[in-house]
Formats: C-alpha cells, sequence, structure tokens
C-alpha cells in the first residue's frame, strides 16, 4: 500500500514529496514510518516533526490502521537537515563494536601491565586504528562547524544510535588504560 510523504528541511528550505509503501496498515507503526523516512530522505528519526491531516503524530506505537490511514493519503514531517545516514552509521558502528570488544574481552578492565607491554589484550591492533580514524572523522567532518543545523542533526543520529553510549564507554576505557601506561612507564 502506497503512501506520500511531504517533507520540509528547515536547514536548507528544501522541500518535497517521497512516495513509500507498506505491507499492512494494520502492523505498521508510526516508528516503523519514522525509520522509512530516515531511509527516503536522510532525516534522522529523532529530528522528525510528524503530521497527519494537519495534527501531530506523537505515539510512535500507534498503528496506521487506528490512525484510519488510507492509501494515498499523506504525512508531511519537518526536520532540521538532512544528515549521511550511511557513513554515519559506518562511524558509529566502529565505536560500538570497540565498546563491545571492551566489555566481552575486558570486562571494562585494562589489560594487565604485561598485556599492556606486548598488546596481548585480546582486542585486535586494527581496532584500535579503525577507533582513531572513525573518532576523527566524527569530529572534523561530522561535527564541525557546530553550530550548523546539519551538524546539530548529525549529533542528534549519532546519539540516537547509540554512539554517545559507546563514546563514553571508550572514553572511560582509556582513561583506566592511560593510568596502566603510566604505571608502565
Amino acid at each position: 500500500m502506497d503512501f506520500y510523504v511531504d517533507y520540509s528541511c528547515e536547514g536548507n528550505n528544501e522541500t518535497g514529496r517521497t512516495k513509500l509503501t507498506v505491507s499492512d496498515y494494520d502492523t505498521t507503526s508510526i516508528r516503523d514510518i519514522k525509520y522509512a523516512i530516515q531511509a527516503a530522505i536522510q532525516a534522522p528519526v529523532c529530528d522528525q516533526q510528524l503530521y497527519y491531516q494537519g495534527q501531530p503524530v506523537t505515539d510512535d506505537d500507534m498503528t496506521l490502521g487506528r490512525l484510519y490511514f488510507r492509501e494515498g493519503d499523506c504525512f508531511k514531517v519537518k526536520f532540521l537537515a538532512a544528515v549521511d545516514i550511511a557513513r554515519m552509521t559506518e562511524l558509529v558502528d566502529v565505536l560500538k563494536n570497540f565498546a563491545q570488544e571492551i566489555v566481552e574481552k575486558l570486562n571494562r578492565q585494562p589489560p594487565s601491565k604485561l598485556a599492556a607491554e606486548d598488546n596481548s589484550d585480546g582486542i585486535s591492533p586494527r581496532f584500535y586504528d579503525e577507533l582513531v580514524l572513525a573518532i576523527g572523522e566524527l569530529c572534523y567532518s561530522m561535527f564541525i562547524p557546530w553550530k550548523q543545523l546539519r551538524t546539530a542533526a548529525q549529533r542528534h543520529f549519532f546519539v540516537q544510535e547509540g554512539g554517545f553510549d559507546a563514546f563514553f564507554e571508550v572514553l572511560k576505557f582509556s582513561q583506566r588504560l592511560n593510568l596502566v601506561e603510566n604505571d608502565i612507564g
């Protein structure tokens, strides 16, 4: 079943219309629609303001059937700015994978002095390299200039996808690792 989304972007005053398709209105939720919109027009879910028949739609668990939504109907969505969803997802995944390695292999603890000296902490050096590159690209390509709407939307997407939590896990680990390295030196 097809329906339309009229969108407007605050960041560059872009407007447009896109057509989306769902299989069943009774099982498709507003959350599902928001993720479909994110994929179609690169508008982060967390920044979307969704409207149907002039009214804001705020219940993400509501199904289209409960809205009495019909084929050919139209949502309106407003958002801050489009985000490079694919690249941001890749960078956030690097952070999340590294954070997962920290939790699973090291139980959030830095390696012992001996493991730190011979690099046998159980985490591949490739992970460290990927992490440094990902953080650098996030900082210098995605989050600067700080006050621009596009970078604000990218920061929102970063948090939405768990990037902040993963970054915080990596930060805590790096502080502990620094203490171990200072004890060695």
